[in-house]
């Protein structure tokens, strides 16, 4: 059971949002996830009206306790299909089937801390401008170099978007778990590979701001071995080749921004190292970790548009 956050929305009566969820595979924690949701106390005003899962070539077992929950509870809608065929396409049936003024997406082998979902919804329901706010993902203690990579990349992450929250540059979001504006919200491509940074870059076109919430604590699933740290950087690159065409602007990271803001840069790497020692060993090998991707992914834009549709996954934790 998840514990309480009381967060009053004074400007907000009655506001309705719905909760989006995409599922592949194992779906592991799906269960825990559907759970955590149900039992979760939203701020006064903003009412849960729906639940979309949509399962896309999920083991049928993983689905044993949505089926029984959707009997129980009209607000969960579950779309069950047989294969994969992309989480743009996933996002774009949990779009048509949006009910509120806010709609929550969530991966399905993400899990939001007690009170995260809550902490997001009052931030965008007392804010008009605010077209897309996201989540601070939080990795596990792993250890070895594999995962001194991981936290070097995420602290990364997590520092950069907190910095261009104060001057409010930001164009990007962290698809692990957001919330958005339905005014600000549109479908996707459907061989869209970064969709949240899609929708945060429309919706940043449209005249919205895109926020970060550090306060917004979400655990995520993360690769095993430095292979597969390659693997998921080359595709998010590739992604966000992709955003610049599609949408006009890149998102702003910090390869994206090294050349224009090599000082704002070169700060965010000094503070995230400056959390652990730990952290300066991996350094070397996450900068031969994220040339590779950034080559790969060069060669993937050169040579198709429709790369990693739908990616491969590297699994699931319980």
């Amino acid at each position: 059971m998840s514990q309480s956050v009381v967060l009053p929305v004074a400007s907000v009566l009655k506001t309705g949002f719905s909760i989006g969820i995409c599922a592949a595979d194992s779906a592991a924690n799906l269960d825990k996830l559907l759970g955590l949701i149900t039992s979760e106390s939203y701020p006064a005003g903003l009412t849960l009206r729906r639940i979309v899962l949509v399962a896309s070539g999920c083991d049928p077992q993983a689905l044993v306790f949505a089926r029984e929950l959707s009997r129980q509870d009209q607000r969960l809608v579950l779309i069950e299909e047989p294969t994969r065929r992309g989480k743009s396409v996933a996002i774009n049936q949990i779009i048509e089937e949006l009910d509120g003024e806010f709609l929550v997406l969530v991966n399905s082998d993400a899990i939001p801390e007690p009170g995260a979902i809550s902490r997001l919804m009052h931030e965008i329901a007392r804010d008009e401008s605010a077209g897309m706010i996201s989540a601070s993902p939080v990795v596990g203690d792993e250890g070895g170099i594999t995962g001194g990579v991981l936290r070097l990349i995420w602290g990364i992450h997590n520092e950069f978007l907190q910095k261009l929250n104060h001057g409010d540059l930001n164009n990007r979001c962290c698809d692990e778990l957001l919330v958005l504006r339905a005014k600000a919200l549109q479908k996707l491509p459907p061989d869209t590979v970064n969709d949240g940074a899609y929708l945060a870059g429309m919706a940043h076109l449209a005249g919205y701001s895109i926020r970060f919430c550090e306060a917004a604590k979400v655990r995520i699933d993360v690769p095993r071995n430095f292979v597969d740290i390659v693997r998921q950087r080359r595709r998010i690159v590739y992604g966000h080749f992709q955003i610049w065409k599609t949408v006009g602007q890149p998102p702003r990271t910090l390869e994206s921004m090294l050349t224009s803001h090599p000082l704002l840069c070169l700060s965010i790497l000094i503070r995230t190292l400056a959390g652990s020692l730990r952290l300066v060993a991996a350094l070397p090998v996450a900068l031969v970790g994220e040339a590779a991707s950034i080559l790969l992914a060069i060669c993937d834009n050169a040579s198709s548009t429709r790369k990693h549709i739908p990616w491969k996954r590297f699994g699931s934790r319980s």
